[in-house]
């Protein structure tokens, strides 16, 4: 990734220097948390304990050069809450030297830690944690299981902190000198609706958050804000007090042939949404194509969209609109023994407007579990036609106009895409059954191909237990800044009273100019068929696994 650098003069240089000696710069540097999640979680919570940034783009977690700002108590926050343009305070003015930043790396607290009164006084059980209901309506209040969380959550980015005045005392003869306060205030932003991962193990049902974060300087973002006439729709109720439609803000992929997903938003019960932040400049305005979207309602999407810098409560507005209802089918990812998705994927569900030049949006897009390369639940897909209409202006009313899209009415394009893996083809199709059939249609989604620049690599473990027996199932992830990128079952190697083996194939490696991405960390969870649930294990490895020079790796796991 190319990053800027900052030319300086040796005045102000010196200025940098003692900051960083003396810490008496009056810059200061503010973080706070963005989120989201499906209309199935009530709540999403997630406490920090520490920030961390770095001037390289390449330093990996336990190298130097990391100025670390442990939280003087963990914060807890919900994803769910701060959402629609609210965000929630991490930390405010941190002393980070002034200068420009490419990593910013979130600590998080483990929810097998002990219970921080942040999280306590929230109402969760855990550090981190999801509360969502199920398809069939009932109501669960799980840990969410993190990677390596001890290394944190990466975020690639770029942030200059501004060079403030140097503080300085009063003179004896009574003079002083005048020093101006600057600040950057971040963002941190977690779309869960693209990042928690649910799973199976057993009989048991869990979520994992495979972070793929971002962080903006909101100095150079802004909002779009609506509304939704809910009035009159049936099955758009998700979660208490949260209904099944979301509004993402998309932009033209790098290679022109699909929108990709920027952020999302949920639509609250009132029927308003706040997508924030969005990237933007005040001298090039940034645009982006809306897509409102749920099961339950025929697809809306909003074309060429500008976007103002200022904060949410200054959002640019597309009136209000009223969606279509709509009947639904379901679908799911087909197992695949021969060529899996990699574990990391999002797997996406297209349409593309009936109109000459246009290329397909994302409807809807979820990540599979990560173990079994499927959805735990079958992804819902409206059946309806699409509509669509235009910005003009801030507030003018948006004409809308209904047409079969291109791939036809309740018929999706499926793709898949992973980090460091080169978007999937856009040539499979699934379309609604006859309507007699109310069973999930199978999807086999075209496999993925490695990106250009970067190499396949392998990763073998031995694998070991002091007690023999005391977990017959598990399974190794593959990490990296937080987020999956592979992983093998431990069964047969469990099974073995002395222990045995495992191969990972498939790793990215040699990642040509983004070197950091194939530094990678090991987190196992193991159980007892017997009992997995009660016997439920979490263990993470502190030892980097560097596929960087594109060789294959090993190491010896012991599992606890």
């Amino acid at each position: 990734m190319a990053h800027r650098i900052r030319c300086i003069s040796p005045a102000a240089a010196l200025v940098v220097a003692l900051c960083a000696a003396s810490g008496g710069c009056s810059s200061r540097t503010d973080v706070s948390l963005s989120g989201n999640a499906p209309g199935q979680f009530s709540h999403v919570w997630l406490t920090a304990q520490e920030v961390r940034f770095n001037t390289s783009a390449t330093a990996g977690p336990d190298d130097t050069g990391w100025a670390k700002f442990p939280l003087a108590s963990p914060v807890t926050l919900d994803l769910v809450s701060e959402s629609s343009g609210a965000l929630g305070q991490i930390a405010t003015a941190l002393r980070v030297t002034p200068g420009s930043y490419s990593q910013v790396r979130l600590i998080p607290l483990d929810p097998t830690a002990a219970l921080a009164a942040s999280a306590q006084s929230a109402g969760a059980l855990y550090n981190a944690e999801a509360d969502y209901v199920d398809s069939a309506g009932t109501a669960h209040q799980v840990a969410v299981e993190l990677l390596n969380p001890d290394k944190g959550i990466g975020i690639q980015t770029s942030l200059t902190v501004p060079l403030g005045s140097l503080n300085t005392s009063t003179s004896t003869t009574g003079s002083s000198s005048s020093t101006t306060t600057k600040t950057l205030s971040i963002a941190i932003s977690v779309d869960g609706a693209r990042d928690l991962a649910m799973f199976t193990y057993g009989t048991q049902t869990g979520v994992l958050l495979s972070a793929h974060a971002a962080a903006h300087d909101l100095s150079q973002v802004g909002a779009i804000q609506g509304n939704v006439t809910t009035s009159g729709l049936t099955g758009i109720t998700g979660a208490p007090n949260r209904t099944n439609i979301q509004v993402t803000a998309e932009s033209l992929s790098t290679d022109g042939t699909r929108h990709v997903i920027v952020n999302s938003a949920p639509v609250g019960t009132d029927g308003s949404f706040v997508l924030y932040p969005l990237a933007t400049s005040s001298s090039t305005p940034a645009t982006y194509d809306l897509v409102i979207h749920g099961p339950a309602i025929a697809t809306i999407v909003i074309k060429s969209v500008q976007v103002s810098v200022g904060a949410a409560t200054s959002a640019v507005s597309i009136g209000t609109l009223t969606p279509r209802a709509a009947s639904a089918f379901t679908a799911n990812v087909a197992p695949a023994a021969a060529a899996p998705l990699p574990a990391s994927a999002l797997v996406g569900f297209y349409q593309t407007l009936a109109a000459s030049g246009e290329v397909p949006y994302v409807i809807e897009a979820r990540p599979v579990d990560p173990f079994n390369r499927t959805f735990v639940n079958a992804q819902s897909l409206s059946e309806a036609t699409i509509d669509s209409g235009t910005y003009a202006a801030s507030g003018q009313t948006i004409t809308l106009t209904s047409a079969t899209p291109a791939e036809g009415a309740g018929t999706y394009r499926v793709s898949a895409s992973a980090p460091l893996f080169a978007d999937g083809a856009l040539t499979t199709t699934v379309s609604a059954p006859a309507s007699s059939t109310t069973s999930a249609v199978l999807i086999t989604v075209p496999t993925l191909t490695v990106a250009p620049g970067v190499s396949l690599a392998s990763l073998s473990a031995a694998v070991s237990q002091p007690t023999p027996g005391k977990y017959d199932r598990g399974e190794l992830i593959v990490t990296h800044d937080g987020a999956v990128v592979g992983t093998v079952a431990l069964d047969a190697a469990l099974t073995q009273t002395s222990g045995g083996s495992v191969l990972i194939n498939g790793l990215p490696a040699a990642t040509g100019n983004a070197t950091d991405s194939a530094l990678y960390y090991l987190t196992v969870r193991a159980w007892n068929s017997s009992d997995p649930a009660g016997t439920s294990h979490r263990q993470w490895y502190s030892t980097p696994i560097d596929l960087r020079n594109g060789n294959a790796a090993s190491i010896q796991l012991t599992i606890d």
